[in-house]
């Protein structure tokens, strides 16, 4: 059973408030029946989050049987809302949103910049014409060509990370044409904005994203060479994932200030390309087959899904099989959240 803490005083929040009674206009029928669902299908989801109209209106938690084995802490407990959990690749949405700052203050010139550029030691990583031409947009929409294939970790543990995909062969061709989902393009990313801005992704995501939105100081997993991983590294709690979808439902704005430019928060947003794993793909963000719909997705089940016109944040965090977690947790949004929230 998932355990109810909204506006448990034992976990204050210095954003996050309980929507009063009426406020939310949420219909507790249905996400009932969408809890008797979880709790008889044995789906083991972690947390599972409703914010509507930037009030909190629904705040769930479950067990963690400690199976994951990507997840370092294999005990059995109770998720709390204090507690940190991993990303997986919603990391990548993060990313997103910091190049879209980077190119608000000049440290990107345009996403045409090509990614050889960043790499001073070039020459080194295997060239080709066809590598010197990926720019940034190639990689942030999953169409550089590199050869790679997603579950390959062979050049996370490697020296430098980003340079290891570097010298990797452009397999599709044209460059920019084919999409394939890679962590590892999203390394070279993570490492062209630290040549760009001076910082590491976790330290510019302090200044510039992080702390204008509360949240303090979160683990970012880095490689060798000390740059943060651009596909995978983060931990946050469900609250805090909330956080970064309320900043993007609201167009990038914070209490009133900007923190992302709002376009961006459009830009990266909008369908660039199919994909072949369902929906369409943007800049690192996900346009599920859900109208109204974008999200951040990771491995197992953490899910950040925004509705600008329904006022909506939901968020899941799980340990399921991928398929099953995008087809579940989509069909609780639709036949349950959709429902409660008019």
């Amino acid at each position: 059973m998932l355990r109810d803490f909204l506006g448990d005083s034992e976990f204050p929040d210095d954003f996050w408030q309980p929507a009063a009674a009426g406020e939310s206009d949420i219909d507790p029928a249905p996400l009932e029946q969408a809890l008797k669902l979880i709790e008889t299908s044995g789906w083991e989801i972690h947390s599972f989050l409703i914010a509507k109209n930037g009030r909190l209106a629904f705040e769930r938690y479950g067990f963690n049987r400690g199976a994951n084995p990507a997840d370092p802490n294999q005990v059995p407990h109770q998720v709390l809302p204090n507690e940190r959990q991993l990303q997986f690749s919603t990391t990548k949405s993060f990313l997103s949103a910091l190049v879209g700052v980077a190119l608000s203050e000049g440290a990107f010139k345009d996403l045409k910049v090509r990614a050889a550029d960043y790499f001073p030691d070039y020459a080194t990583l295997n060239p080709t014409a066809e590598k010197s031409s990926i720019t940034l947009e190639d990689l942030l929409t999953m169409r550089s060509g590199l050869e790679f294939m997603e579950g390959d970790q062979s050049t996370f543990g490697t020296p430098d990370p980003a340079r290891a995909m570097m010298t990797r062969a452009v397999e599709d061709t044209p460059v920019g044409t084919v999409w394939n989902y890679s962590s590892g393009g999203a390394n070279i990313i993570a490492e062209m904005l630290r040549v760009a801005t001076g910082k590491t992704p976790l330290e510019y995501g302090k200044d510039k994203l992080f702390g204008p939105i509360g949240i303090d100081s979160p683990p970012w997993d880095a490689g060798h060479s000390g740059t943060s991983f651009g596909g995978f590294g983060l931990a946050l709690t469900a609250r805090e994932m909330a956080r970064f979808g309320e900043l993007f439902r609201n167009s990038g704005k914070w209490n009133g200030q900007s923190v992302i430019p709002s376009g961006w928060t459009d830009e990266s947003v909008a369908p660039r390309c199919a994909s072949p794993w369902g929906g369409q793909y943007g800049y690192l963000w996900w346009i599920p087959n859900l109208p109204g719909f974008f999200n951040a997705l990771g491995s197992f089940g953490q899910m950040i899904y925004v509705s600008r016109e329904r006022g909506l944040v939901v968020v899941f965090t799980a340990y399921m099989q991928n398929d099953v977690a995008k087809n579940n947790l989509e069909r609780l949004i639709r036949d349950y959240v959709l429902p409660a929230t008019h």
